[in-house]
Parts: structure tokens; sequence; C-alpha cells
């Protein structure tokens, strides 16, 4: 498996608000409030304060998130973790010490994403 390349940070004392969109691998360790948006993955760090909507491929959760989570393979959520809101993935982790308040929707999405149809009239040949 190829290791992902970290692609941006934003480091304590970093205060930032509006839509971010990323590609390859991001850490935030400061304060964000908006939408997070990235077919790729997230860690936020022991010192981050996430407000708002994360939808990602992959999240990694230490510090605090209030809002919306969801995530195409997993979310984990590590012993110093705090967080409040809802969470929607296909796989989801919760170390022992995490705080978690909040609502919880598991399943990799709508069954009709999963499903191949033929064309009208074709019988499979």
């Amino acid at each position: 498996m190829k290791e992902k390349e970290m692609n941006g940070f934003l480091d304590r004392g970093t205060v930032f608000k509006g839509d971010l969109v990323f590609e390859d691998l991001l850490r935030i360790d400061g304060k964000f409030e908006g939408t997070i948006r990235s077919d790729s993955e997230l860690i936020i760090g022991d010192s981050a304060d996430v407000k708002g909507e994360v939808i990602v491929d992959a999240v990694t959760i230490n510090g605090r998130v209030d809002g919306k989570v969801t995530a195409k393979s997993r979310i984990e959520i590590s012993n110093r973790a705090r967080v409040t809101g809802e969470l929607h993935s296909p796989v989801l982790s919760i170390q022992d010490g995490a705080v978690f308040d909040g609502t919880v929707r598991m399943g990799s999405g709508s069954q009709a994403d999963k499903k191949t149809k033929a064309p009208a009239g074709d019988k499979g040949k």
C-alpha cells in the first residue's frame, strides 16, 4: 500500500473559518470552523478544535470535534478525543477513554450504489 504524502498542516495557534478542500493527507492541530471535504485522509490532532462538517475518505480524531463527520471508509476516535455530533461511516473505532456524545449511522451508503443494472432490453448477452 502506498504511503500517503502530507498535503497540509494547520498548526496550533492557527484559526481557519470557511471551506477547506484538500488532496492527499491533511493534519489539523489548530481551530477550524466550517466544512472540510476530501477523497483522502484527515488527522485531527490532540490540540485541534473542529466545528462544522467533515466529509472525507478516512479520519482519525485525537482532539475535539463538534458537528457531522462522514467518512467513506473509516472513522477512528482515539482515547484523548472529545466528539459531539453525528458520525456516518461503514467502520467505526472508538478507543477506551474517548468521549462521544451523539449518533452513529454505519453502512457504506445507498444500496442502489452497489447494484449494477443492465440496460433495458439487455438480458446479460
